[in-house]
């Protein structure tokens, strides 16, 4: 259940057959990077010196959903940030996690940004990859219910919509119950669609209570539901959006990814500073065709869940693993640890390199 407009989207949408095709001509080599305007560095970063210019070298990146928050890859691409480290990023855009975790595993993409879920899967599933960054943290969702229903306690023998049984809402609302010391167990879970289609059930009187995120929650506190459980509140730092790629990847190149890493943390810095919200809010617009005044109220609600220096957490991977363990039925998931999936050197190295903690 992700914040995405109706409207489609402006940047072209990159079939996984064409991108399988395109494996062979996988990243790491030398390239002119695309013809893009360099920012400024935002306040709290460092521009590369112009007199180490680093070698030529272009990744692909795959994002799962063309949505807001994945807003610092956009912004690092617009604002030229991996261009001042002589990088050609190329940005391709999927319909799904399944397709973008497929196409990293055929090497059709060399990073992906996307949920959890993408990585632990490749990992459970023998391929190790790891999280190097995170694009927002926390979960962005409320649990909406009634308005007679006013304490957790009134959920057992209550029914709470999710998209699909075994899906992301399915297992974040797993989670929450889990975390306010509910038994799922007697808890009606009820497929019920998307989040539109959920809030459309909440006020049918068909369902007592759905996780929801922007903007369908503020629409559901506007009709008078009540905000039973922020789950960003509950589990804060959570690794819910994050950048991630095969460990073999980033250990074979370290000197890109570092660059890279470079150009996505002074984005994040861009996209976190007020003073830069209408051009951050522009730029995703123009990316993912998605209205300026949803964006406006994705940015209200999430903007503080967006790690300002890019770094994902041990604690927050930890959480996420610990949910799909318990409530994702994944095979192979019970052998990880969250160290196997938590690989933090690489935004370290570039924090410190920008001058930041």
């Amino acid at each position: 259940m992700k914040f995405r407009s109706p409207g489609g989207m402006r940047a072209p949408i990159v079939g996984v057959a064409m991108l399988f095709a395109l494996a062979a001509c996988s990243s790491g080599t030398g390239s002119s990077p695309s013809a893009t305007t360099a920012g400024s560095a935002p306040a709290g970063s460092s521009a590369p010196s112009a007199s180490a210019t680093p070698a030529p070298a272009s990744l692909k990146v795959g994002i799962s959903d063309a949505i807001f928050a994945f807003s610092p890859l956009y912004i690092a691409k617009e604002k030229g940030y991996w261009k001042d480290e002589n990088l050609d990023v190329e940005l391709s855009f999927f319909n799904s996690g399944t397709e973008s975790q497929q196409a990293l595993l055929s090497d059709a993409i060399d990073i992906g940004g996307g949920g959890y879920t993408e990585p632990v899967t490749l990992s459970a599933q023998k391929t190790p990859t790891v999280i190097f960054g995170a694009t927002q943290s926390g979960l962005p969702y409320q649990l909406m219910t009634q308005k007679e229903i006013t304490d957790v306690s009134q959920l057992p023998g209550k029914t709470l919509g999710v998209s699909k049984v075994g899906s992301l809402s399915d297992q974040i609302t797993h989670i929450i119950l889990n975390k306010v010391g509910v038994d799922a167990s007697k808890v009606k879970i009820q497929q019920a669609g998307g989040a539109s289609a959920r809030l459309a059930a909440l006020q049918a009187g068909a369902i007592d209570g759905a996780i929801l995120s922007s903007p369908a929650n503020a629409l559901a506190i506007k009709a008078g539901f009540n905000n039973l459980v922020d789950a960003s509140k509950l589990l804060p730092g959570f690794a819910y959006e994050v950048v991630y790629a095969k460990k073999s990847f980033i250990e074979a190149n370290q000197d890109v990814m570092l660059r890279f890493m470079k150009g996505l943390i002074r984005a994040a810095q861009f996209v976190t500073d007020p003073a830069n919200k209408d051009e951050a809010l522009k730029i995703t617009s123009n990316t993912t065709n998605e209205k300026l005044e949803d964006l406006e109220l994705a940015y209200e609600d999430t903007i503080k869940d967006f790690p300002k220096t890019s770094a994902a957490d041990l604690e927050g991977v930890s959480e996420a693993l610990d949910g799909t363990k318990q409530f994702g039925g994944l095979e192979g998931a019970d052998a990880l640890k969250a160290e196997d999936l938590f690989y933090p050197d690489v935004q370290q190295k570039a924090a410190e390199a920008l001058g930041l903690k």
